[in-house]
């Protein structure tokens, strides 16, 4: 019984972690939580709602170095 109870422990925290990773490291546009842009600067409006704060960079999204993903949290 406690061997079953540590393999269901062991499962549960990989599948946590691995989901973990995959909504952070994703690859492309689709794995952006908010607008895919280019200029952080320039053209990366975004209009947050009191309370939020913006966020926009690289953070690993795109395999394009020059997009940059923006949204409000």
């Amino acid at each position: 019984m406690k061997v079953l109870r540590i393999f269901a422990v062991t499962f549960m925290l990989t599948f946590a972690v691995s989901a973990g990773i995959a909504a952070c490291g994703g690859e492309g546009s689709d794995s952006c939580p908010g607008i895919v842009c280019t200029n952080c600067a320039t053209d990366c409006n975004i209009t947050c709602d009191a309370g939020e704060q913006e966020f926009c960079g690289h953070f690993g999204y795109f395999d394009d170095p020059n997009l940059r993903c923006t949204w409000c949290e």
